[in-house]
């Protein structure tokens, strides 16, 4: 019998301590339904989605994305507005000059860009793209005016070096995005804005935002990251090779690796290889092999001469 009152009045103190819990922090049940209730407006029919499907089979190529500077995946890979792009590489394998050859096609498509590059000086970036856009290495003046002409009131560039914060990064994508109605953001690279190689949360935080302002700006984001070193880097690197954390891989919509093909005496093969191991709204997975000029820095899909 003695224990039975030593429980019911233990029952008693829990039960008196959850009241006056309850007093002190009342549970608040009309906003708790009023955010129940929010969920109920993502909630809608198939037939409301009658404009986005049509769109999804026979919009404009504008919506359906823009096209890579090559024939062989144009109808396999686009660049669509809403998306994270991750194209990454070993050290030295051309990852930053594959993007700024990517963007000046996707500027003679219309598209407006900003490159934010930690890593090079703005000179250096504009010469680099310059000698693409022209197809030589020694361009004259008259082709830096040219090429200057050519990507008036489309480009701009970020000159920042050195590291950087997550913070300032969202806080460029959006103004450019909404001031300056840019559609093309290049970030290069990703570890001089995420610097410890072992923050996988601060890593996966900042790619989970930065696909996130592309969605909702409509904008393309387009993050240069680095593949693990390895003692043989003849090997082309893979999803899994990416530095840090998985969720970069998991979180963006494409991943794209830039291989160096390893040089040979008299070797007429391809001298680089993209990998497209990743796309998240389209159905192929591939590769392509190009042929880099080192004058112009151009990329083909094949040997012939570059002009």
């Amino acid at each position: 019998m003695g224990s039975l009152t030593s429980i019911e009045s233990i029952a008693r103190q829990i039960d008196e301590r959850r009241a006056t819990r309850l007093r002190e922090k009342p549970v608040d049940f009309e906003a708790y339904m009023a955010d129940r209730a929010k969920d109920a407006a993502f909630i809608k029919p198939a037939e409301d989605f009658h404009d986005a499907l049509h769109e999804e089979f026979f919009g404009s190529d504008e919506q359906r994305g823009r096209l890579l500077p090559w024939q062989k995946v144009e109808d396999l890979f686009r660049i669509r507005p809403g998306e994270l792009t991750c194209w990454a590489g070993f050290n030295g394998h051309g990852k930053s000059m594959v993007t700024s050859y990517v963007l000046l096609s996707l500027m003679q498509q219309g598209e407006k860009a900003v490159v934010a590059s930690f890593e090079m000086k703005p000179r250096k970036t504009l010469g680099r793209m310059c000698r693409q856009h022209v197809g030589t290495g020694r361009p004259t003046e008259a082709y830096v005016g040219k090429f200057l002409d050519a990507v008036s009131g489309k480009l701009w560039l970020y000159d920042q070096q050195g590291e950087t914060t997550p913070d300032r990064i969202y806080g460029v994508v959006a103004y450019c995005a909404e001031q300056l109605g840019i559609t093309q953001v290049v970030i290069d690279s990703l570890m001089k804005v995420v610097g410890d190689e072992d923050d996988y949360n601060g890593q996966k935080r900042f790619v989970g935002k930065l696909q996130s302002l592309a969605r909702d700006l409509g904008i393309h984001v387009h993050l240069v990251t680095h593949s693990r070193k390895r003692e043989d880097e003849n090997k082309r690197p893979g999803k899994q090779d990416n530095k840090g954390s998985g969720a970069i891989v998991d979180q963006t919509d494409n991943f794209v690796s830039v291989f160096k093909v390893p040089a040979k005496e008299g070797d007429t093969g391809p001298t680089h290889c993209l990998y497209f191991d990743k796309q998240r709204n389209g159905e192929w997975e591939g590769s392509l092999a190009l042929w880099m000029d080192e004058g112009s820095l151009r990329f083909k899909e094949s040997p012939s001469p570059f002009v």
